[in-house]
């Protein structure tokens, strides 16, 4: 009885640890936080991205790879948590590749740490939208996912705003 349950939730839960790496680096301490899945409302087109911050600066780098139908031109970036909307309006864009039947795009943008950490620690997951050339394209994460993933984003965010202190 007790032991199945014991073993079934340890196989379940994953470790924050899992969640990123940190290096130490002349700069400071980086922090990667790996790729995390979003997506569309319809769920037919998906949207990664990972995080990449370094202790000592106020901004974090988000990579994004959109996996979408048609080739577009991505102008800007938002992230949308609990009525507040964080933009990045200079995007990078690393490459375009089609992937069978979808377009592979990877793009970087950057967020101001604290905007970043509030958007990823909410009570909601936070709505990722995408502005392009041809439409807005929206991305989010289904409640119960979000539910586990978001305590442990919370302790990254800890660690990070810790690291900050020294």
């Amino acid at each position: 009885g007790i032991f199945l349950i014991l073993s079934v939730t340890s196989v379940l839960a994953q470790k924050t640890e899992d969640m990123y790496v940190m290096r130490h680096s002349s700069d400071g301490q980086l922090y990667f936080i790996r790729p995390i899945m979003f997506s569309s409302a319809d769920s037919k087109a998906e949207l990664s991205c990972d995080i990449t911050h370094l202790n000592t600066k106020d901004t974090a780098s988000v990579k994004m790879t959109i996996y979408e139908t048609t080739l577009v031109n991505v102008d800007s970036v938002a992230l949308v948590s609990n009525g507040a909307r964080f933009l990045c309006d200079d995007v990078a864009s690393i490459y375009k590749e089609k992937d069978n039947k979808r377009w592979v795009h990877r793009c970087d943008c950057s967020f101001a740490y604290n905007e970043l950490k509030l958007a990823m620690t909410a009570g909601q997951a936070p709505t990722v939208i995408v502005y392009t050339n041809k439409s807005t394209l929206s991305y989010t994460m289904v409640a119960n996912k979000w539910t586990k993933l978001r305590p442990r984003f919370s302790d990254i965010f800890m660690l990070i705003d810790e690291s900050k202190r020294k």
